[in-house]
């Protein structure tokens, strides 16, 4: 089975807490497994009789894997959840073609903005840890494209709004120190540049929110993957 990889930035402990949820799931598939075998009675058999014995044990593992009885890898337990949080959102249907034109950007999109973010207690980036995890084909398309149409809209106001504001004062300065430094010529044009309004600004945030990354599908499907075990399901 073709699989899509994603690296996805989360907070260390929830990283940490996923690696348990992962061992418990692998215990129970190891008991499924250990009782489909007991069950088909695989030490007495020989032969073309065992192999076709171990086969079926194999089939019905992927079975139950593809429908999320069985959830005993990383991939799997992820894999899961990313279908519940679609259906909890309205995106698990049908997303045509991300446009050749955006296809291959990298990133977050346009508008995603980053202070949404959480922050430790020295106002550092919380999402520090990168989990990488692999989703069969067909399901991660269905999140990269599902996040791209259902935020195109948004992405095309907050570009509308960048038009009519453009960076703003700040961001002009940033962007000239993290080149070669603030000239006196960039503080002018930071100084000269239009400062948008309180109630622009409003609608600017109101925009964002609506927009969603394959990153925030992942991270939502590992709450659920946390959430669920806690309340032992």
């Amino acid at each position: 089975m073709q699989a899509k990889q994603f690296v996805v930035a989360v907070e260390p402990g929830k990283l940490r807490a996923l690696a348990d949820v992962v061992k418990r799931h692998q215990e129970v598939e190891e008991a499924w497994l250990k009782e489909a075998r007991e069950t088909a009675g695989l030490t007495s058999l020989r032969g073309p009789d065992a192999t076709a014995a171990r086969q079926s044990i194999r089939q019905q593992r992927a079975e139950l894997r593809e429908t999320g009885e069985l959830r005993g890898s990383r991939d799997l337990v992820i894999a899961h959840e990313v279908r519940a949080e679609l259906a909890a959102r309205g995106l698990a249907k049908h997303w045509d073609p991300i446009p050749q034109k955006d296809s291959g950007a990298a990133g977050r999109p346009t508008g995603a903005d980053s202070s949404r973010y959480p922050r430790t207690d020295d106002d550092k980036p919380a999402l520090s840890a990168r989990m990488p995890v692999r989703l069969p084909d067909e399901l991660g398309n269905q999140v990269v494209r599902g996040c791209y149409w259902y935020s195109a809209p948004a992405v095309d106001a907050v570009r509308v709004w960048q038009r009519r504001w453009g960076d703003g004062p700040m961001v002009i300065l940033r962007k000239a120190q993290r080149s070669e430094g603030a000239t006196p010529l960039d503080q002018l044009r930071a100084g000269m540049a239009p400062r948008a309004t309180v109630e622009a600004l409003e609608r600017l945030a109101a925009v964002q929110a609506q927009i969603i990354t394959s990153g925030d599908i992942i991270r939502a499907a590992l709450d659920r993957a946390i959430q669920c075990i806690n309340l032992g399901r």
